[in-house]
Protein backbone atom coordinates (compact mmCIF):
# COMPACT_ATOMS: atom_id res chain seq x y z
CA UNK A 1 0.00 0.00 0.00
CA UNK A 2 1.40 3.22 -0.42
CA UNK A 3 0.87 6.65 1.80
CA UNK A 4 -2.76 7.84 1.13
CA UNK A 5 -4.05 4.31 0.32
CA UNK A 6 -2.50 3.16 4.47
CA UNK A 7 -3.73 6.40 5.81
CA UNK A 8 -7.70 5.96 4.16
CA UNK A 9 -7.89 2.41 5.44
CA UNK A 10 -6.62 2.86 8.79
CA UNK A 11 -8.69 6.33 9.30
CA UNK A 12 -12.01 4.50 7.93
CA UNK A 13 -10.70 1.35 10.78
CA UNK A 14 -10.76 3.72 13.54
CA UNK A 15 -14.04 5.39 12.57
CA UNK A 16 -15.56 1.54 12.46
CA UNK A 17 -14.20 0.97 15.75
CA UNK A 18 -14.88 3.35 17.29
CA UNK A 19 -18.66 3.98 16.36
CA UNK A 20 -19.14 0.32 16.62
CA UNK A 21 -18.17 0.34 20.64
CA UNK A 22 -20.91 2.98 20.74
CA UNK A 23 -23.36 0.47 19.45
CA UNK A 24 -22.22 -2.28 21.09
CA UNK A 25 -21.09 -1.30 24.75
CA UNK A 26 -24.90 -1.26 25.75
CA UNK A 27 -25.88 -4.34 24.41
CA UNK A 28 -24.69 -6.18 27.73
CA UNK A 29 -26.69 -3.87 29.74
CA UNK A 30 -29.04 -2.72 28.26
CA UNK A 31 -31.77 -4.75 29.57
CA UNK A 32 -30.32 -4.54 32.91
CA UNK A 33 -29.98 -0.60 33.69
CA UNK A 34 -32.35 0.10 30.77
CA UNK A 35 -35.61 -1.04 32.61
CA UNK A 36 -35.24 1.29 35.12
CA UNK A 37 -35.43 4.43 32.61
CA UNK A 38 -38.83 6.45 32.97
CA UNK A 39 -41.48 5.18 31.08
CA UNK A 40 -39.83 1.56 30.09
CA UNK A 41 -40.57 -1.64 29.83
CA UNK A 42 -39.25 -4.36 27.42
CA UNK A 43 -40.90 -3.93 24.63
CA UNK A 44 -39.51 -0.02 24.73
CA UNK A 45 -36.48 -1.51 25.52
CA UNK A 46 -36.38 -4.17 22.79
CA UNK A 47 -37.72 -1.05 20.13
CA UNK A 48 -34.25 1.09 21.60
CA UNK A 49 -32.09 -1.51 20.35
CA UNK A 50 -33.71 -2.41 17.36
CA UNK A 51 -34.80 0.59 16.24
CA UNK A 52 -30.67 1.47 15.21
CA UNK A 53 -30.87 -1.06 12.87
CA UNK A 54 -34.17 -0.19 11.03
CA UNK A 55 -32.48 3.50 11.03
CA UNK A 56 -29.18 1.60 8.82
CA UNK A 57 -31.59 0.18 6.65
CA UNK A 58 -33.53 3.52 5.89
CA UNK A 59 -30.50 5.86 5.31
CA UNK A 60 -27.80 3.50 3.66
CA UNK A 61 -28.77 4.27 0.12
CA UNK A 62 -30.06 7.49 0.28
CA UNK A 63 -26.55 8.56 1.78
CA UNK A 64 -24.87 6.10 -1.06
CA UNK A 65 -26.58 8.55 -3.56
CA UNK A 66 -25.41 11.27 -2.08
CA UNK A 67 -22.39 10.84 -1.51
CA UNK A 68 -22.30 10.37 -5.15
CA UNK A 69 -23.79 13.90 -5.57
CA UNK A 70 -22.36 15.81 -3.28
CA UNK A 71 -18.54 13.56 -2.62
CA UNK A 72 -18.15 11.16 0.12
CA UNK A 73 -16.63 13.35 2.88
CA UNK A 74 -19.14 15.71 3.75
CA UNK A 75 -21.61 12.68 3.98
CA UNK A 76 -19.47 11.38 6.30
CA UNK A 77 -19.05 14.53 7.87
CA UNK A 78 -22.88 14.47 8.61
CA UNK A 79 -23.68 10.78 9.14
CA UNK A 80 -21.23 11.07 11.90
CA UNK A 81 -22.82 14.71 13.33
CA UNK A 82 -26.18 12.85 13.47
CA UNK A 83 -24.43 9.68 15.48
CA UNK A 84 -22.89 12.75 17.76
CA UNK A 85 -26.60 13.95 18.02
CA UNK A 86 -28.06 10.95 18.96
CA UNK A 87 -25.40 9.82 21.60
CA UNK A 88 -25.79 13.44 23.08
CA UNK A 89 -29.65 13.21 23.26
CA UNK A 90 -29.56 9.69 24.91
CA UNK A 91 -27.01 10.52 27.38
CA UNK A 92 -28.69 14.00 28.57
CA UNK A 93 -32.57 12.78 28.76
CA UNK A 94 -33.17 10.29 30.78
CA UNK A 95 -35.86 8.35 29.51
CA UNK A 96 -37.01 5.58 27.24
CA UNK A 97 -38.51 7.73 24.82
CA UNK A 98 -35.04 9.97 24.68
CA UNK A 99 -32.97 6.22 24.12
CA UNK A 100 -35.30 5.27 20.92
CA UNK A 101 -34.75 9.01 19.62
CA UNK A 102 -31.13 8.92 20.63
CA UNK A 103 -30.67 5.54 19.21
CA UNK A 104 -32.45 5.85 15.93
CA UNK A 105 -30.64 9.03 15.24
CA UNK A 106 -26.96 6.91 15.52
CA UNK A 107 -28.31 4.74 13.00
CA UNK A 108 -29.56 7.35 10.70
CA UNK A 109 -26.11 8.24 10.38
CA UNK A 110 -25.32 4.97 7.50
CA UNK A 111 -22.13 5.47 6.34
CA UNK A 112 -20.68 2.04 5.94
CA UNK A 113 -21.62 2.21 2.62
CA UNK A 114 -20.47 5.83 1.66
CA UNK A 115 -17.46 4.65 3.54
CA UNK A 116 -16.44 1.53 1.65
CA UNK A 117 -17.28 3.67 -1.27
CA UNK A 118 -14.44 6.14 -0.39
CA UNK A 119 -11.76 3.14 0.05
CA UNK A 120 -12.64 2.00 -3.27
CA UNK A 121 -11.78 5.40 -4.65
CA UNK A 122 -8.28 5.47 -2.79
CA UNK A 123 -7.63 1.60 -2.57
CA UNK A 124 -6.07 -0.22 -5.30
CA UNK A 125 -7.84 -3.10 -6.53
CA UNK A 126 -4.79 -5.32 -5.53
CA UNK A 127 -4.65 -3.87 -1.71
CA UNK A 128 -8.16 -3.88 -1.56
CA UNK A 129 -9.16 -7.13 0.37
CA UNK A 130 -5.96 -5.86 2.64
CA UNK A 131 -7.98 -2.91 3.62
CA UNK A 132 -11.28 -4.55 3.65
CA UNK A 133 -9.45 -7.35 5.76
CA UNK A 134 -8.38 -4.52 8.48
CA UNK A 135 -12.05 -3.12 8.36
CA UNK A 136 -13.36 -6.72 9.41
CA UNK A 137 -10.47 -6.69 12.40
CA UNK A 138 -12.06 -3.19 13.29
CA UNK A 139 -15.45 -5.05 14.22
CA UNK A 140 -13.79 -7.64 16.11
CA UNK A 141 -12.05 -5.67 17.79
CA UNK A 142 -14.85 -3.62 19.16
CA UNK A 143 -16.96 -6.22 19.74
CA UNK A 144 -14.83 -7.91 21.90
CA UNK A 145 -13.42 -4.67 23.69
CA UNK A 146 -17.56 -3.57 23.85
CA UNK A 147 -18.96 -7.24 25.85
CA UNK A 148 -16.04 -6.22 28.60
CA UNK A 149 -16.05 -2.52 28.56
CA UNK A 150 -19.80 -2.46 28.40
CA UNK A 151 -20.59 -3.51 31.75
CA UNK A 152 -17.06 -2.84 33.29
CA UNK A 153 -18.03 0.98 32.55
CA UNK A 154 -22.02 0.81 33.28
CA UNK A 155 -21.10 -0.90 36.73
CA UNK A 156 -18.69 1.48 37.87
CA UNK A 157 -18.95 4.78 36.27
CA UNK A 158 -23.25 4.91 35.66
CA UNK A 159 -25.44 3.38 32.64
CA UNK A 160 -24.58 7.30 31.22
CA UNK A 161 -21.52 7.11 30.62
CA UNK A 162 -21.79 5.03 28.13
CA UNK A 163 -23.41 7.50 26.22
CA UNK A 164 -20.92 10.40 27.17
CA UNK A 165 -18.30 8.38 26.20
CA UNK A 166 -19.40 7.49 22.80
CA UNK A 167 -20.08 11.46 22.56
CA UNK A 168 -16.39 11.99 22.76
CA UNK A 169 -15.60 9.26 20.07
CA UNK A 170 -18.06 10.59 17.62
CA UNK A 171 -16.02 13.87 18.08
CA UNK A 172 -13.26 11.71 17.76
CA UNK A 173 -14.32 10.16 13.89
CA UNK A 174 -15.77 13.94 13.09
CA UNK A 175 -11.49 15.37 13.71
CA UNK A 176 -10.45 11.89 11.76
CA UNK A 177 -12.20 12.68 9.06
CA UNK A 178 -12.12 16.41 8.51
CA UNK A 179 -7.98 16.38 8.94
CA UNK A 180 -7.23 12.42 7.51
CA UNK A 181 -9.75 11.40 4.78
CA UNK A 182 -8.88 13.16 1.06
CA UNK A 183 -11.70 14.80 -0.81
CA UNK A 184 -12.89 12.30 -3.54
CA UNK A 185 -14.40 13.75 -6.61
CA UNK A 186 -15.23 10.12 -8.43
CA UNK A 187 -18.73 9.90 -8.99
CA UNK A 188 -20.48 6.61 -9.39
CA UNK A 189 -24.16 7.70 -9.94
CA UNK A 190 -24.65 6.02 -13.31
CA UNK A 191 -23.90 2.31 -11.52
CA UNK A 192 -26.77 2.95 -8.60
CA UNK A 193 -29.51 4.35 -10.64
CA UNK A 194 -29.47 0.89 -12.26
CA UNK A 195 -30.24 -1.12 -8.90
CA UNK A 196 -33.58 -2.02 -10.62
CA UNK A 197 -32.26 -3.85 -14.09
CA UNK A 198 -34.38 -7.18 -13.74
CA UNK A 199 -31.22 -8.95 -14.85
CA UNK A 200 -29.21 -7.65 -12.15
CA UNK A 201 -32.11 -8.87 -9.31
CA UNK A 202 -31.99 -11.80 -10.68
CA UNK A 203 -28.57 -12.18 -9.96
CA UNK A 204 -28.40 -10.15 -6.33
CA UNK A 205 -31.23 -12.47 -5.32
CA UNK A 206 -29.74 -15.88 -6.69
CA UNK A 207 -30.83 -19.22 -4.33
CA UNK A 208 -27.21 -19.34 -3.74
CA UNK A 209 -26.86 -15.86 -2.16
CA UNK A 210 -29.98 -15.94 -0.52
CA UNK A 211 -27.84 -18.37 2.00
CA UNK A 212 -25.67 -15.77 2.69
CA UNK A 213 -28.46 -12.91 3.47
CA UNK A 214 -31.00 -15.07 5.53
CA UNK A 215 -27.73 -16.10 7.64
CA UNK A 216 -27.08 -12.91 8.66
CA UNK A 217 -29.97 -12.13 9.36
CA UNK A 218 -30.69 -15.03 11.90
CA UNK A 219 -27.52 -14.77 13.08
CA UNK A 220 -27.82 -10.95 14.31
CA UNK A 221 -31.49 -11.79 15.02
CA UNK A 222 -30.51 -14.39 17.71
CA UNK A 223 -27.76 -11.88 18.45
CA UNK A 224 -30.33 -9.89 20.11
CA UNK A 225 -32.83 -11.64 21.50
CA UNK A 226 -29.96 -13.40 23.10
CA UNK A 227 -28.69 -10.10 24.80
CA UNK A 228 -32.05 -9.55 26.34
CA UNK A 229 -32.31 -12.85 27.57
CA UNK A 230 -28.71 -13.73 28.96
CA UNK A 231 -27.57 -10.66 31.77
CA UNK A 232 -30.96 -12.03 33.67
CA UNK A 233 -30.52 -15.45 33.13
CA UNK A 234 -27.16 -14.99 35.07
CA UNK A 235 -28.21 -12.64 37.47
CA UNK A 236 -31.19 -15.59 38.18
CA UNK A 237 -27.73 -17.67 38.79
CA UNK A 238 -26.96 -15.74 41.04
CA UNK A 239 -23.88 -14.28 38.82
CA UNK A 240 -24.28 -10.30 39.11
CA UNK A 241 -23.67 -7.78 36.62
CA UNK A 242 -20.46 -6.34 38.06
CA UNK A 243 -18.45 -9.43 37.20
CA UNK A 244 -20.49 -10.33 33.61
CA UNK A 245 -17.31 -8.08 32.05
CA UNK A 246 -15.40 -10.89 33.28
CA UNK A 247 -17.40 -13.53 31.59
CA UNK A 248 -17.35 -11.92 28.17
CA UNK A 249 -13.79 -11.24 27.94
CA UNK A 250 -13.12 -14.92 28.49
CA UNK A 251 -15.77 -16.39 26.50
CA UNK A 252 -15.24 -13.66 23.41
CA UNK A 253 -11.16 -14.40 23.60
CA UNK A 254 -11.50 -18.28 23.90
CA UNK A 255 -13.95 -17.89 21.08
CA UNK A 256 -11.24 -16.01 18.93
CA UNK A 257 -8.27 -18.24 19.67
CA UNK A 258 -10.40 -21.48 18.87
CA UNK A 259 -11.65 -19.78 15.70
CA UNK A 260 -7.83 -18.96 14.92
CA UNK A 261 -6.73 -22.21 15.43
CA UNK A 262 -9.32 -23.56 13.31
CA UNK A 263 -9.29 -21.25 10.41
CA UNK A 264 -5.67 -21.30 10.23
CA UNK A 265 -4.72 -25.47 11.04
CA UNK A 266 -7.53 -27.08 10.47
CA UNK A 267 -7.81 -28.92 6.97
CA UNK A 268 -10.49 -31.18 6.75
CA UNK A 269 -12.48 -30.13 3.61
CA UNK A 270 -15.56 -32.18 4.57
CA UNK A 271 -15.91 -29.52 7.60
CA UNK A 272 -14.79 -26.64 6.10
CA UNK A 273 -17.09 -27.35 3.12
CA UNK A 274 -20.16 -27.92 5.74
CA UNK A 275 -18.67 -25.59 7.93
CA UNK A 276 -21.85 -22.83 8.18
CA UNK A 277 -24.39 -25.38 8.81
CA UNK A 278 -22.39 -27.44 11.52
CA UNK A 279 -22.35 -23.84 13.37
CA UNK A 280 -25.83 -23.79 13.24
CA UNK A 281 -26.15 -26.99 14.64
CA UNK A 282 -23.93 -25.73 16.96
CA UNK A 283 -26.29 -22.84 18.18
CA UNK A 284 -29.39 -24.83 18.33
CA UNK A 285 -27.31 -27.20 21.18
CA UNK A 286 -26.34 -23.92 22.71
CA UNK A 287 -30.17 -22.80 22.72
CA UNK A 288 -30.79 -26.46 24.46
CA UNK A 289 -28.27 -26.10 26.64
CA UNK A 290 -30.02 -22.62 27.75
CA UNK A 291 -33.62 -24.41 27.66
CA UNK A 292 -32.66 -26.71 30.68
CA UNK A 293 -29.74 -24.89 32.30
CA UNK A 294 -32.29 -24.10 35.04
CA UNK A 295 -29.71 -21.37 36.89
CA UNK A 296 -26.95 -23.83 36.76
CA UNK A 297 -23.98 -21.30 36.17
CA UNK A 298 -21.64 -23.57 34.70
CA UNK A 299 -24.56 -24.80 31.66
CA UNK A 300 -24.80 -21.35 31.39
CA UNK A 301 -21.05 -20.43 30.68
CA UNK A 302 -20.87 -23.47 28.67
CA UNK A 303 -23.64 -22.51 26.57
CA UNK A 304 -22.71 -18.81 26.21
CA UNK A 305 -18.95 -19.98 25.15
CA UNK A 306 -20.46 -22.09 22.37
CA UNK A 307 -22.90 -19.65 21.26
CA UNK A 308 -19.77 -16.78 21.11
CA UNK A 309 -17.73 -19.10 19.04
CA UNK A 310 -20.10 -20.11 16.46
CA UNK A 311 -21.50 -16.47 16.12
CA UNK A 312 -17.72 -15.10 15.60
CA UNK A 313 -17.03 -17.81 13.29
CA UNK A 314 -20.33 -17.14 10.76
CA UNK A 315 -18.96 -13.52 11.65
CA UNK A 316 -16.36 -14.10 10.14
CA UNK A 317 -17.17 -16.98 7.20
CA UNK A 318 -20.04 -15.53 5.79
CA UNK A 319 -18.89 -12.56 4.34
CA UNK A 320 -15.82 -13.92 3.45
CA UNK A 321 -17.69 -17.19 1.70
CA UNK A 322 -19.98 -14.27 -0.22
CA UNK A 323 -17.26 -12.62 -1.49
CA UNK A 324 -14.97 -15.71 -3.72
CA UNK A 325 -19.07 -16.20 -5.09
CA UNK A 326 -19.54 -13.07 -6.13
CA UNK A 327 -18.31 -11.85 -9.63
CA UNK A 328 -16.72 -7.90 -9.35
CA UNK A 329 -19.23 -5.49 -10.92
CA UNK A 330 -21.95 -6.86 -8.91
CA UNK A 331 -20.19 -7.46 -5.57
CA UNK A 332 -21.07 -3.72 -4.50
CA UNK A 333 -24.80 -4.66 -4.89
CA UNK A 334 -24.68 -7.75 -3.25
CA UNK A 335 -22.65 -6.98 -0.29
CA UNK A 336 -25.13 -4.16 0.24
CA UNK A 337 -28.54 -5.83 0.53
CA UNK A 338 -25.88 -8.29 2.54
CA UNK A 339 -25.55 -5.87 4.93
CA UNK A 340 -29.33 -4.81 4.77
CA UNK A 341 -29.95 -8.04 5.78
CA UNK A 342 -27.85 -7.86 8.57
CA UNK A 343 -29.46 -4.72 10.10
CA UNK A 344 -32.61 -6.25 9.27
CA UNK A 345 -32.31 -8.98 11.93
CA UNK A 346 -30.77 -6.48 14.57
CA UNK A 347 -34.13 -4.34 14.18
CA UNK A 348 -36.35 -7.70 14.32
CA UNK A 349 -33.98 -9.64 17.07
CA UNK A 350 -34.56 -6.41 19.69
CA UNK A 351 -38.44 -5.58 18.53
CA UNK A 352 -39.35 -8.99 19.01
CA UNK A 353 -37.63 -9.97 21.82
CA UNK A 354 -39.04 -6.73 23.47
CA UNK A 355 -42.32 -7.71 22.93
CA UNK A 356 -41.57 -11.34 23.52
CA UNK A 357 -40.56 -10.80 26.98
CA UNK A 358 -43.98 -8.97 28.28
CA UNK A 359 -45.87 -12.17 27.32
CA UNK A 360 -43.59 -15.59 27.65
CA UNK A 361 -41.51 -16.65 30.01
CA UNK A 362 -37.44 -17.55 29.06
CA UNK A 363 -37.96 -21.12 28.88
CA UNK A 364 -40.52 -20.61 26.26
CA UNK A 365 -38.49 -18.03 24.15
CA UNK A 366 -35.58 -20.42 23.90
CA UNK A 367 -37.79 -23.03 22.47
CA UNK A 368 -38.49 -20.34 20.00
CA UNK A 369 -35.35 -19.90 19.30
CA UNK A 370 -34.60 -23.31 18.62
CA UNK A 371 -37.74 -23.50 16.13
CA UNK A 372 -36.13 -20.70 14.32
CA UNK A 373 -32.33 -22.21 14.68
CA UNK A 374 -34.17 -25.49 13.15
CA UNK A 375 -36.05 -23.14 9.99
CA UNK A 376 -32.43 -21.33 9.65
CA UNK A 377 -30.85 -24.78 9.38
CA UNK A 378 -33.67 -26.21 6.90
CA UNK A 379 -33.12 -22.70 4.38
CA UNK A 380 -29.39 -22.97 4.71
CA UNK A 381 -29.39 -27.09 3.20
CA UNK A 382 -31.83 -26.02 0.53
CA UNK A 383 -30.24 -22.67 -0.47
CA UNK A 384 -26.90 -24.61 -0.59
CA UNK A 385 -25.47 -25.33 -3.99
CA UNK A 386 -22.63 -26.69 -5.66
CA UNK A 387 -22.84 -25.22 -8.32
CA UNK A 388 -20.60 -21.70 -7.85
CA UNK A 389 -22.04 -18.07 -9.59
CA UNK A 390 -20.78 -17.71 -12.76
Amino acid sequence: MNFTELQVTLSICIIFLLRMLGMFMIMPVISTYGIFLRGADHFLLGLAMGIYGIAQIIFQFPFGFLSDKFGRKPIMMLGLFLFFLGNLITASIHSIWSLIIGRFLQGSGAISGVSMALLSDFVCEKNRSKSLALIGLSFAISFLISMVSGPFIAHFFGFFSIFWLTVFFSILCIIIVFFFIPDSNKCNISNTLNIFNRELLAIIFHKQFLRYYLGIFFLHFLLMINFMIIPHELEMAKFFISDHWKLYGITILFSFLFIFLFLFYFKSNFFLKNIIEMSIILLFLSDIIFLYAENNLIFLFIAIQIFFICFNMLEVLLPSDLSKKVLLPHKGSIMSIYSISQFLGVFLGSFFSGFLLNFFSYKNIFLLIACIIFLWLSISFWCKDKMNYS
